[in-house]
């Protein structure tokens, strides 16, 4: 690994100034390493440049996208075609397919493109992760999501399919136990909300239900518990903490840089798009 140049701020721009572009954007503004160029938003009094005079802008090296999710794959080629180095918000893609093809664009095109993952990044999950190694291979868990339910979930044209909206959680529960394969699989859809139960198995034989529930009213609730060769753990979610933005923004500055990597698999989360696909 590279030692760490001297620090030169990065240009970048916002494409997308909801929760998680705002999120984006004080993140951008309270560090050292980036200057925000532009913001491109459809609300044309937040707007302070358009989308083809920034993507042609050769000051901008990196572009953030914080779009719907259908608007993703899209947004990341025009960028990656444009030059940028590209951050996104999750999902890459609505297909994992094209999820691939995006990775090979950035690849032939020499930028990098990253995709966020901040559940990763809490200590809480660190935590969690230490006491799943300590644990060993797991034999037997139970994994439950439960959240509030957007009617705007149900436009699948702007959010993707139901079951896409689990992939945040899903790649915590691999980054845990490693890849997982699915066993068989049930999505109740009956209005309002969903409900998604996954069983699946672990790299060393262990059986582990997912749940992803989302309704009307629901307060959000996340558990874990599991059972290992070594031990068990029993874990209901806390407070994450903040910061979350600004620690991914540092990792995608180092993997332009050359000075540090992806804190996920990528090949795993593309699988486990393609995991969920099979659902839709």
């Amino acid at each position: 690994m590279k030692n760490e140049p001297e620090i030169q701020p990065f240009s970048i721009a916002i494409q997308g100034l909801g929760a998680a572009g705002r999120a984006r954007e004080q993140a951008i503004l309270g560090s050292p390493h980036w200057d925000l160029a532009a913001k491109i938003s459809r609300r044309g009094n937040e707007a302070t440049m358009g989308l083809e005079q920034a993507l042609v802008d050769p000051s901008i090296e990196a572009w953030a996208i914080s779009l719907e999710n259908g608007a993703h794959a899209q947004a990341v080629r025009q960028a990656l075609q444009a030059g940028k180095h590209v951050l996104c918000d999750y999902p890459l893609a609505l297909s994992a397919a094209e999820g691939r093809e995006l990775f090979a664009l950035a690849q032939a095109c020499d930028r990098v493109l990253h995709v966020e993952h901040i559940g990763l990044l809490s200590a809480e999950h660190e935590a969690l992760k230490i006491k799943a190694k300590a644990m060993g291979p797991l034999t037997k868990g139970e994994y439950i999501f439960q959240g509030g339910w957007k009617e705007s979930m149900a436009d699948v044209s702007r959010q993707g399919p139901l079951p896409l909206l689990a992939l945040s959680r899903l790649l915590q529960v691999a980054d845990l136990f490693g890849p997982l394969v699915l066993e068989s699989a049930r999505l109740d859809t009956t209005a309002p909300g969903f409900s998604l139960h996954l069983h699946l198995k672990t790299p060393s034989g262990g059986q582990l239900g997912f749940t992803e529930e989302r309704r009307p009213g629901l307060p959000r609730r996340r558990s874990l518990s599991a059972v290992g060769t070594k031990g068990s753990l029993h874990w209901k979610a806390g407070v994450s903490g903040g910061g979350l933005f600004g620690l991914d923004l540092e990792c995608f500055r180092k993997r332009i840089t050359g000075t540090g990597h992806c804190y996920y698999d990528e090949a795993m989360m593309l699988d486990l798009l393609s995991l969920l696909e099979k659902m839709t």
